[in-house]
């Protein structure tokens, strides 16, 4: 995996028991295409002290949504002369990132979960702004506004989940799956600089994330790993950030 470690990372010492904790665990999987993150989120949604997968309201929230997407404008010169399609994600994520915090917040209203688990969470967008707008890179606005998003979620994540596989179990599982994506058609090497470009923009947003353990990460290699393994780990690390235990 090109010297991505797989290994368990977390904080020596839980963030918070169940009983001192006064909200749910805010979780996000990430990974390259391939890993196995959506079936590990359903896998894990079957328990009921997780809620998996947050979805933005856009009808209770269209007027954050407004004011987020206003907010976003001065960033828009810079993204436009990247070309038309990299303007509209652009400013999608951007928003996405600002809005996904009052999200999170409904969602853990309406659920009695000690754990909310994000799929395409605050650093799958970083990410997609690190590797397709360059974002994170240079000076100015398009910079100071990723730079700040990523400081934002370091203080309301508790946990990141980084799945991986060898880039050859990984070009094999997107060849053979139905969904589609950029890359199933590309060569070996083509797919090996797809993943390596995820996997640095996971380096640099984790690495700063975890600085001082404010965020928490766990590796998790799925090459031959049973989705129920996987959760059985997972629920096992959360249970020590504090979900409560199954009696």
């Amino acid at each position: 995996m090109n010297g991505t470690p797989l290994s368990g990372s977390a904080p020596p010492s839980p963030v918070g028991s169940a009983a001192r904790r006064t909200r749910p665990l805010i979780v996000e999987i990430v990974g390259p295409a391939g890993a196995g993150k959506t079936a590990l989120l359903r896998t894990l949604s079957r328990d009921p002290r997780v809620h998996a997968g947050v979805r933005i309201d856009r009808v209770r929230q269209f007027g954050e949504m407004l004011v987020h997407s206003v907010a976003v404008l001065p960033i828009a010169l810079t993204l436009l002369s990247q070309g038309w399609k990299r303007l509209w994600y652009g400013l999608l994520h951007f928003v996405r990132l600002r809005t996904l915090p009052r999200a999170i917040v409904l969602a853990a209203a309406g659920a009695e979960a000690d754990a909310i688990l994000l799929d395409e969470g605050p650093v799958f967008s970083l990410a997609r702004l690190s590797v397709f707008q360059q974002a994170n890179q240079g000076e100015g606005r398009l910079a100071d506004a990723w730079h700040a998003e990523l400081d934002r979620w370091s203080g309301l994540l508790d946990l990141v989940i980084w799945t991986d596989a060898p880039d050859a179990v990984l070009a094999e599982r997107i060849r053979s799956r139905l969904k589609r994506h950029q890359i199933k058609g590309g060569s070996d090497a083509e797919v090996a600089v797809f993943l390596e470009r995820y996997r640095q923009a996971y380096r640099e947003i984790l690495g700063s994330l975890t600085t001082g353990k404010r965020v928490g990460m766990v590796h998790l290699d799925t090459t031959g790993l049973a989705v129920d393994a996987a959760a059985e780990r997972m629920l096992a690390e959360l249970e020590r950030l504090g979900l409560r235990r199954n009696a």
